[in-house]
Formats: C-alpha cells, structure tokens, sequence
C-alpha cells in the first residue's frame, strides 16, 4: 500500500454509504496480535487498510488512562497537534472546518448484550429501548506512527419491540460519557466498566452526514498520540 493509497480506500468506502440511514463511527485503540499479546507490528511506513484482520489478531477498543485525559484535555482546549498535509492526502483540497467544541452531553447508561444479537438500554435502570447494531463494513486501520489504531464501522440500528427476552445475557457494560461536538462530528470520551474490568473508550461519530469525508479521516490522527 503505497503512501496516499490507504487514504483512498477508506475515502471511497464511506463515500458509498453518504446516507442518512447509517452510522459511521471511528474507534481508537490497538490492533492486538493474540500470541504475542501486544500490539502489531507491520514492517510499514505508512498506514495499512485491513478489510479483515489476519487470523490470530483482533481490534481492541481502548487508550491509556493518561492518554484518555491528556486527549479530552486537548479537545476542549481546541489544541489539536497539527498534522502535516503529506501524511493525510496527496489533493490539494483545503481542510478549512472550523474546529469549535463543544460539551454537548454527560450520559452514564448500561447495556445488556443478548446472545440473539439485541442489546438493551438503561438509564438509572429504567429500560429505554432494545435494539440491533448490523455492520455493513468495518475497516481496521494499522498507523505504524501513532501509538493507537482505528477501527471504523459504518451500521444501521433497528429497534426492536421486544421489552423481555428470553435470550441470555452475554454481558452487561456500563457507561459514564462525556460528549463533545463540533457540529459535523460528536467526540465521545467514555469510561466502560464490563464485568471487573475498566477501559477507556474514545470514538468520533459522523453527526452530520454533509461532512467532509477528508476532515473525518483526519480526526484519526487529532485524537491520537505520535510515537515517540
């Protein structure tokens, strides 16, 4: 994959699904190669595009608490790092979005994931509503120069009418997120307790869908850390 190719990819992905019945959302964290049990390591100087991941890796959700912090910190100081233009496009297009935060919304919730695919939503353990995420595509993103990867998934979610089911609980993920929002995209800081486990989630949402495709795949690298 030559230097601009993986930009491409991923622009003529999202571009296909321009429509208001999907969700696009990025996740940061890391690619995991589960032997090793740590991070992947391609021998690649630029980014690397995986339609599906090679047997015996997986993406896992997920920053480092400090890194957590000193991101959120970032955002709502408007302090992005800037990014030099060769390592986002090979065009001449002007990313010229004004970069404008802000809060939009604390939410603390849980889910309960069902074994038949449904999830279910409480807030102060009042049911709120079942639903089913479907993934169209999901495409990884391996950047050997930034500390964390992204995974980005284009759904469709139906609710669905079901309050009771007898279908198993799988497990339960409680939330406590902050949103913030700079019109076309919400940036979601969200800590995830599942089972004794605490993980801290930072993804970007596609909130208005007359976005700029270029300006979204350039928040990868905003809400990320260079190497050092």
């Amino acid at each position: 994959m030559d230097k601009f190719e993986w930009f491409s990819v991923i622009k003529s992905s999202l571009l296909k699904y321009s429509s208001i019945k999907y969700e696009i959302e990025a996740r940061i964290g890391r690619i995991y190669n589960k032997e090793t049990e740590s991070r992947m390591k391609l021998l690649s100087l630029v980014p690397v595009v995986f339609s599906k991941l090679p047997s015996q890796h997986s993406f896992v959700p997920g920053v480092d608490l400090w890194d957590f912090k000193s991101l959120k910190k970032d955002l709502t100081n408007s302090s992005f790092k800037k990014v030099d233009k060769d390592t986002i496009s090979s065009s001449s297009t002007k990313l010229d979005k004004d970069f404008t935060i802000i809060f939009k919304e604390h939410i603390e919730d849980s889910f309960k994931y069902l074994r038949n695919g449904n999830r279910i939503r409480f807030i102060n353990n009042e049911y709120r509503f079942c639903e089913k995420k479907c993934k169209i595509q999901v495409l990884d993103l391996y950047l050997p120069d930034y500390k964390y990867d992204v995974r980005i998934s284009i759904m469709t979610e139906e609710k669905q009418m079901q309050r009771h089911t007898q279908s198993p609980v799988e497990f339960v993920r409680h939330r406590d997120r902050d949103t913030f929002t700079d019109k076309w995209f919400n940036y979601d800081f969200t800590v995830v307790r599942k089972n004794k486990e605490v993980t801290y989630e930072i993804e970007i949402e596609v909130e208005d869908l007359n976005y700029k495709v270029e300006e979204f795949i350039t928040t990868f690298t905003k809400m990320n850390i260079l190497n050092n």
